[in-house]
């Protein structure tokens, strides 16, 4: 017992506790192969390889219609903003939307260049272009080929 004692104070507390660590370590891989078996830790693997489960796939996808510079209502003097929109769209109708986005473009060009530099203004005047721009994009695509409408980026001169 000297000796383990005299062996041990060579070693220090750190070495001990490596020790201790890797024997806990052993122990319980040991235990997990003994209650599972080698069956249980096959089917357990082939658990952990499998397809992700299909509820948590995606269901929609993002579709970007690229920046464009708009000329606000030509009345006033040149005011120009620079927009960038997302359709968020069901998988089963994603290649639809994007077949039709030159339409849905067009449309929401129309729309804003009707528009004035103080009907963009504040909270009510984004609720309001996105409300509008979401109306156009059903109006073209149908009503549950776009759940959303996104505005990535509005800058107003």
């Amino acid at each position: 017992m000297e000796k383990v004692k005299a062996q041990m104070a060579k070693l220090g507390p750190a070495a001990f506790g490596f020790l201790a660590f890797f024997t806990a370590v052993g122990s319980f891989a040991t235990g997990g192969y003994i209650s599972l078996g080698q069956e249980g830790l096959v089917e357990l693997a082939g658990k952990l390889r499998t397809e992700p489960d299909p509820a948590l796939r995606p269901t929609h996808e993002w579709i970007e219609i690229e920046k464009t510079i708009y000329q606000l209502d030509r009345r006033e003097d040149a005011k120009y903003v620079l927009a960038k929109f997302t359709l968020r769209a069901p998988i089963d109708s994603a290649e639809e939307v994007r077949r039709r986005l030159p339409e849905v473009e067009f449309a929401l060009q129309t729309y804003i260049r009707e528009l004035s530099s103080r009907e963009l203004q504040g909270a009510m005047g984004l609720y309001n272009l996105r409300n509008a721009c979401l109306f156009r994009a059903r109006r073209i695509l149908g009503r549950d080929a776009v759940d959303d409408i996104l505005i990535g980026e509005l800058l107003v001169e």
